[in-house]
This record gives structure tokens, sequence and C-alpha cells, in this order.
């Protein structure tokens, strides 16, 4: 299997993958607080000393029942969770029917990362929960992509 260092930089979808998804929203406990998957929190923290970057299509802020606070706020708490791994993170805010270049599976947020940060994407590899996911990560020329279960498996104790 490929240890973490195999890889230039780590790429990770939040809702579904990194914390837990109600009715296609991301989960929130009642004072506001996420709600990470299971062991994903550790493994993102084993990952830290490599670039790891959230990318997340955040739709509820177009539909109006999520405001952009709220989903900086998501990042920033797993952020905190993880032991302060996450370098960076892009949110796509549009509605699903929108076809803008960040919008999964569109490669835009990925590869604005890895112009920002000098990445070689063909080094470098996703972890998502959806089909959105795995094409975003071909289009942009990911590396390797990991389901998050098997993601878990690899690098959760």
């Amino acid at each position: 299997m490929p240890k973490s260092a195999d890889y230039q930089a780590w790429f990770f979808d939040l809702g579904g993958t990194l914390v837990e998804v109600e009715d296609d929203e991301i989960a929130v406990t009642s004072e506001g607080r996420i709600i990470p998957v299971s062991d994903a929190m550790d493994a993102l923290a084993r990952l830290r000393g490599r670039p790891i970057f959230i990318v997340s299509n955040q739709a509820s802020v177009a539909a109006g029942t999520l405001t952009a606070t709220q989903a900086y706020d998501f990042i920033r708490q797993v952020n905190d969770l993880s032991g302060g791994a996450v370098t960076d993170f892009r949110l796509a805010m549009h509605p699903p029917e929108a076809s803008h270049p960040w919008r999964k599976p569109a490669p835009g947020m990925l590869t604005d990362l890895a112009l920002v940060y000098s990445l070689d994407l063909s080094r470098c590899a996703m972890v998502g929960d959806s089909i959105n996911d795995e094409t975003c990560a071909s289009n942009a020329g990911i590396g390797a992509f990991f389901w998050i279960n098997d993601f878990l498996g690899i690098y959760a104790d």
C-alpha cells in the first residue's frame, strides 16, 4: 500500500468524507459543532506535515440554508480537531445546476490550489465519498483517489 509520503499533497472532500452528512447537509450538533466521520480526524492528523487541502461543494450557501460564515467555520472546526493539519481549502458555493469551474466534478478547486502551492497533481492524492469526488480527481489529473473507507482502512489505527 502507498504511504502518505508517496504523495506531494492530499485533497479531501468535506461532507461524508471528513464530517457526517444528514439530509444532504453537514451534520452538526445543536451547538453548531460538526460531527466528524469516525477516525477521520485522527487519520488527517497523521498526515500533518504534508499539504492537506479541503475541497467541497457547498450548494447550501446558494440555497440559503447555510451561510458562508458557517461553511468557513466547518473548515476551522476540522482544522482544530485535526491538530491544525489543514493547509488551505476551497469551497464552491454554487447551486448544483451551475456550471462553475470550481463546482465538482469540475477540477477548478484542485487546479487553483495546485497553482497557488506549485503542486504536480499527478503526484497528489484525493479522498472522497462520491462519484463527483472521483470524477473531479480524474478531471484534475490526480495521481490516486481513495474512497474514504479505503483511506481509513490504510491510514487510521
